[in-house]
């Protein structure tokens, strides 16, 4: 079998890692003529450090890592709303703040150490059955030809474009300004600090790595260029009264990026063509707004799912159909998650943020719904009674 991946992320560069290991003929496609570590911090849950762990990658990870093991959400005026630890469910392994770079170069390095194949400066605009197989195609013309196709290219992925099976994709009107500041003293601690201010502002601490901190500030997309312009000064002044303990970070911020989330949705993650196909993974599939802090995890569970029917299924169709079956009840309990919290912490529907600010501390003290909050953050529910867990070839996923 003849296997493209299109995107060399976190879903696509662990999944070409999991599919050399069994021999399987596979190369990756990359639009970025010299792909870097970019981006801002991630919560890495428990889910996807199981995979990583699966590809020898969790104790590097770990190293360049810090652990996050509290929440903590309070309103503007320091009133607190949530406070929970993961001990709350014993054995629970807390989450890993890290630098998304630091994840992308150990993930592109175990690429190259297993000699895969990467072609870069490849702008995949689409795929199409032919003779040849699964066609990958190029605004200059076709690339090359595979049994299957992965599409690994994020939230705006043109594969899945052109597979047709888009029922939703919509950009939510909020999304942040972001920064990694050093933290050398280690403020952050472990714990990811969220401030909030109605449903239109909040700021954000995460820890990223070892002395480094994530901020982030929630803004309305078309209001971000207004607020790079007025200057860093004029941001600092409008966020410390968030910022509490923490307001020594907001003065090392030196630069503020944007970021923007999309809600993605699809009938079925694959199509398929005799014995050919082309699937889906991580954002291209399912894009969801960061608020539980999932989305590299479910990519990362998709890889190892994805590979799991490929080598347990005698052809692709087979394969793809169940991969998707597999998957569906855990990526749709994440999505509706999102799509209720979204509202509620970032949107225009100031409203909302009364009962919140009520109702969110007599809801924690509610008997076990701390260890319900801290089993979803793990990232692997279905339900609140259900949970999916990695297949292994002597067993699928519950």
């Amino acid at each position: 079998m003849r296997i493209g991946i299109v995107g060399l992320g976190m879903g696509g560069a662990t999944l070409a890692c999991l599919l050399a290991d069994r021999g399987v003929d596979v190369t990756v496609l990359e639009q970025a003529e010299d792909p870097r570590p970019v981006g801002a911090g991630i919560w890495l849950q428990a889910m996807g450090q199981a995979v990583l762990d699966r590809i020898d990658l969790l104790e590097p990870l770990a190293a360049v890592s810090r652990p996050v093991s509290r929440v903590r959400i309070e309103t503007s005026t320091g009133r607190e709303l949530l406070d929970f630890g993961y001990d709350a469910v014993p054995g629970a392994a807390p989450a890993l703040g890290v630098h998304r770079g630091a994840l992308f170069g150990l993930l592109h390095e175990a690429v190259l150490a297993r000699g895969v194949p990467v072609h870069l400066g490849v702008p995949v605009s689409g795929v199409r059955p032919t003779t040849a197989g699964v066609t990958v195609e190029t605004p200059s013309g076709d690339h090359s030809s595979y049994d299957l196709v992965v599409g690994c290219d994020g939230s705006r992925s043109s594969v899945r474009r052109s597979m047709n099976v888009t029922v939703r994709d919509r950009e939510y009107e909020y999304g942040a300004l972001w920064a990694i500041v050093d933290d050398p003293e280690a403020l952050a601690a472990d714990c990811l600090f969220q401030s909030l201010r109605g449903t239109r502002e909040y700021l954000g601490v995460l820890p990223t790595g070892q002395d480094r901190s994530s901020v982030f500030w929630s803004v309305r997309r078309r209001d971000m260029h207004a607020v790079v312009t007025r200057g860093l000064p004029a941001w600092r002044e409008g966020a410390r009264p968030l910022a509490g303990r923490f307001a020594p970070l907001l003065d090392g911020v030196e630069e503020l990026l944007p970021a923007g989330y999309r809600d993605v949705a699809t009938r079925t993650p694959y199509r398929v063509d005799g014995a050919r196909g082309a699937v889906l993974v991580g954002d291209a599939a399912h894009a969801m707004s960061p608020q539980l802090g999932t989305g590299t995890s479910l990519a990362l569970a998709d890889a190892w799912a994805l590979d799991h029917a490929l080598a347990g299924q005698a052809d692709v169709p087979r394969a793809l159909a169940a991969y998707a079956a597999g998957r569906a009840g855990h990526v749709r309990w994440y999505q509706w998650l999102t799509r209720l919290m979204m509202p509620v912490f970032q949107s225009d529907l100031t409203p909302l943020a009364w009962p919140r600010d009520l109702l969110a501390p007599a809801v924690m003290r509610v008997p076990g719904m701390t260890g319900q909050m801290v089993a979803t953050l793990l990232g692997d529910r279905t339900s609140p009674w259900s949970a999916w867990a990695l297949p292994t070839h002597e067993g699928s996923a519950r």
